[in-house]
């Protein structure tokens, strides 16, 4: 990459895919399959995950609970399930 004027080596975007897909919410599982890890700790030493993610995430759970993005049918916390069940079976 020395001709673009860049200063990285090619093992550096590696490290950028795999940060990238795990920012992204892709599963684990899916990350190891892509680069070849059969170990949860390779994976560890891949991501990176970079201060911006970390605030996005720390910005959505300090919204209000009714206003945070929670994908559907996805519960943080046993009394979230118990909550829903229970408007599920009184409707």
């Amino acid at each position: 990459m020395t001709r673009a004027g860049l200063k990285i080596r090619f093992h550096d975007l590696r490290h950028t895919c795999i940060t990238k897909l795990s920012e992204s919410l892709t599963s684990d599982q899916t990350i190891m399959a892509i680069s070849g890890h059969v170990s949860r700790k390779m994976l560890d030493h891949y991501s990176h995950i970079r201060m911006e993610a970390k605030r996005v995430a720390l910005d959505a759970i300090a919204q209000a609970p009714n206003q945070a993005a929670t994908p559907a049918g996805v519960h943080q916390n046993g009394n979230q399930v118990q909550e829903v069940e229970e408007r599920t079976s009184a409707n």
